[in-house]
């Protein structure tokens, strides 16, 4: 009777081993999934990428009361970056900076944060936007064929 007791405290042992494993999976995934759209939402805000920077945090309830115990937090920095060449001290660069995102997601069951960064370049006032094609016309110059069954450009079916 000893042996089947002791037997099976160690098989409940495994099987609650194994849930929790599986807790941890699913909550890992659905960490990974919040953060890709929250990091997709900050890309998106133009009103984040101007000035020196920003930064918040907050919680992912409002997508979903049971998502609460994800919290997030994001800094955004303004660095330089040095693009002179090392082996032409006399070239002159022009110094050139560049918004660096990081953000970063907290939860109680994840053991380790989850942190994503991405840099983005900071576009020159002074350079100009490249020109748009009219609205109708082709962007390579070359005029696109029609769907099939519908009369080819000189009145002929394609």
């Amino acid at each position: 009777m000893a042996i089947i007791g002791v037997t099976a405290v160690v098989l409940l042992e495994q099987r609650l081993e194994v849930v929790r494993d599986a807790a941890r999976a699913r909550d890992m995934r659905t960490a990974w999934v919040l953060i890709s759209q929250k990091m997709a939402e900050l890309e998106l805000d133009k009103n984040l990428w101007q000035g020196q920077g920003n930064q918040s945090n907050g919680d992912f309830a409002e997508v979903d009361p049971d998502y609460a115990h994800f919290q997030w937090d994001y800094q955004i920095v303004r660095m330089p970056i040095d693009i002179s060449d090392p082996n032409d001290p006399s070239s002159d660069k022009k110094p050139r900076e560049l918004l660096r995102l990081t953000l970063a997601l907290r939860a109680a069951g994840l053991e380790e944060p989850i942190v994503l960064e991405a840099e983005f370049p900071i576009q020159d006032k002074n350079t100009e936007p490249a020109v748009a094609p009219a609205e109708g016309a082709p962007a390579s110059g070359t005029t696109p064929a029609p769907p099939s069954g519908t009369a080819a450009p000189g009145g002929g079916k394609k």
